[in-house]
């Protein structure tokens, strides 16, 4: 297995000339081939090391998705930095911690929708590195370290597998994040592994626009890209997006459950409704030619490998998605793991499971039910904070965190998480996953959390989608209520959710209710909302919160 370099440069003797990274700027594309990705790349290194910049030390990546994030991290390997990737909207207190924390010496800084919270956020005098997209003022210009041509006396480091490749900092959703210590082994196990489980080559196309600062993006898209030489495109805006994936025409697609939650919202409102869409779908012509147009209109007609993972999709989404002929390969994995660890092939899938171990990963289950990892694709360790990382490893292997079982046949079902357990005042243990996934089937929910510690019996907040906003209070609360008691029918009597809030509230990460990775934040959550709930009747199951702005919000986080 080669190095992750080294297998970029192999790419690039063996199909230079091919399309590499298609990046679209003002509606129209410019495409870098693997021959110009390794010349910006090349260049760029060198300019780092006339800054001062040596083997080993930390380089800071702040940018969405761009085609400069992907040469900028291979520019890094090749003088031999560590690359410190950072979250678009990433707040100040974060970003500062990060960068300090890690001792990243320069910084790239890219694409963002506020350019301004990135000024407010940059430490005094740090130095920086600006791509095209950034308004801000930097220390240097992106364009013009690529343009110089780096002399033929530079040296280009030669990646070992033990070399630390880059310091992935988790999301932060209980304290400080943590810095997840990956070598080029973890790096190029993960993403070899992956090319070879789910037969992806250099036919393929992707499209690039969950945040390369996540493990997940950056091993399925950066990753797989360099061993198995496909083009990879990337989205302009979020207004442009649709255009862009129907420009792109992915072969792969990977989402998370969110993306998957609006699609299916979207194709609902311009189909009529579910009612009339299964009426469709059980005619055999009509049924054929719906689902053609549901895709082309996704701009997945020839998306062959359709992915989902960083959090859970509920199972009713992923059998909805079946039904329109659009399997869904769940996968499962973790910052400390590379993202690497189960997931659905196109040869081994079953709907509700996040699939079986991928190739040379061991999982098991310990005695309290959580799940275990043990692969090449494991961190070094968590920078700077050895016992935190004794804390996450037994015998060799990591703890998730997350409460699952391994069937007869080798599926991994996800049935919570070990510290989001609740008591409740009767003493009962309650695992929120379960529950959350069953009410998120609802179009009228958004996101769910589950609680109720101290409580009687769980509660929930949930935020509302764009479908139900639209809708009448009464239509909305009636719906919910049905939803609510069919729910309840399918859980144990402890369970059972005695009430639950509705927000209309987008929950953001400027809100400070998800983060960077769409997780919730649920201590968040519960302090800005439980407490609407108290002294409210035990009959009154169904409860509004009060209207909340976007501006409100964020003072309140």
């Amino acid at each position: 297995m080669l190095t992750p370099l080294a297998a970029f440069h192999t790419a690039v003797e063996r199909q230079g000339e091919r399309a590499y990274l298609r990046q679209p700027i003002n509606g129209k594309y410019v495409e870098y081939t693997w021959k110009e990705t390794a010349r910006q790349a090349r260049n760029v290194a060198y300019q780092l090391t006339q800054m001062g910049v040596n083997k080993g030390d930390k380089v800071a990546i702040w940018s969405k998705n761009c085609a400069e994030w992907i040469i900028a991290d291979i520019a890094i390997m090749m003088m031999g930095g560590v690359s410190v990737p950072l979250y678009p909207g990433q707040s100040k207190a974060n970003v500062q911690y990060v960068l300090e924390h890690s001792e990243a010496k320069v910084m790239f800084v890219g694409k963002h929708d506020d350019d301004e919270h990135v000024v407010k956020s940059i430490p005094e005098n740090f130095l920086t590195i600006g791509f095209q997209y950034y308004s801000g003022t930097t220390n240097y210009d992106w364009s013009v370290m690529a343009a110089i041509q780096a002399p033929d006396s530079f040296q280009e480091n030669v990646q070992q597998m033990h070399d630390v490749m880059t310091i992935v900092y988790t999301s932060g959703t209980t304290g400080q994040p943590k810095g997840a210590v990956h070598t080029c082994r973890s790096f190029a196990s993960a993403s070899n592994n992956l090319v070879e489980a789910i037969g992806i080559d250099m036919n393929d196309r992707s499209i690039s626009f969950l945040p390369l600062a996540h493990v997940a993006e950056r091993m399925v898209v950066e990753g797989q890209s360099l061993y198995a030489w496909f083009i990879v495109n990337f989205a302009e805006s979020l207004d442009t997006f649709t255009q862009n994936v129907v420009d792109a025409k992915p072969t792969s697609f990977f989402a998370v459950p969110r993306l998957w939650s609006k699609f299916q919202e979207g194709i609902l409102a311009k189909v009529g409704g579910e009612k009339k869409l299964n009426l469709l779908l059980s005619l055999p012509i009509v049924s054929y030619f719906i689902k053609r147009k549901i895709r082309a209109g996704l701009g997945l007609s020839h998306a062959r490998l359709l992915g989902c993972g960083a959090s859970p999709i509920p199972k009713a989404t992923l059998e909805w998605f079946q039904k329109l002929g659009m399997p869904i390969l769940e996968g499962y994995g973790m910052t400390e793991t590379m993202g690497y660890g189960a997931a659905a092939t196109p040869s081994g899938r079953k709907v509700g499971t996040v699939g079986r171990a991928l190739p040379q990963c061991q999982i098991k289950i310990s005695d309290e039910g959580e799940i275990l990892f043990k692969s090449p694709t494991m961190m070094e360790g968590y920078y700077k904070e050895p016992e935190k990382t004794a804390e996450v490893m037994i015998d060799g292997y990591y703890r998730t965190g997350d409460k699952g079982e391994l069937d007869a046949r080798g599926f991994l079902h996800i049935t919570g998480r070990v510290k989001e357990l609740f008591k409740t005042t009767k003493g009962k243990y309650v695992a929120p996953a379960p529950i959350e996934g069953l009410l998120a089937a609802h179009p009228f929910i958004e996101q769910v959390c589950v609680m109720g510690s101290g409580k009687d019996q769980p509660v929930a907040i949930i935020e509302l989608s764009e479908t139900a906003r639209s809708s009448s209070q009464l239509e909305v609360a009636e719906a919910i209520y049905h939803h609510l008691q069919a729910t309840n029918e399918q859980l144990e009597h402890h369970e059972c959710l005695s009430q639950v809030l509705l927000t209309q509230l987008t929950w953001t990460v400027e809100a400070g209710l998800i983060t960077p990775t769409l997780k919730i934040r649920r201590d968040q959550v519960e302090q800005r909302y439980l407490h609407l709930m108290d002294n409210k009747p035990a009959d009154e199951m169904v409860i509004w919160a009060p209207k909340e702005d976007k501006e409100s919000a964020i003072k309140a986080a």
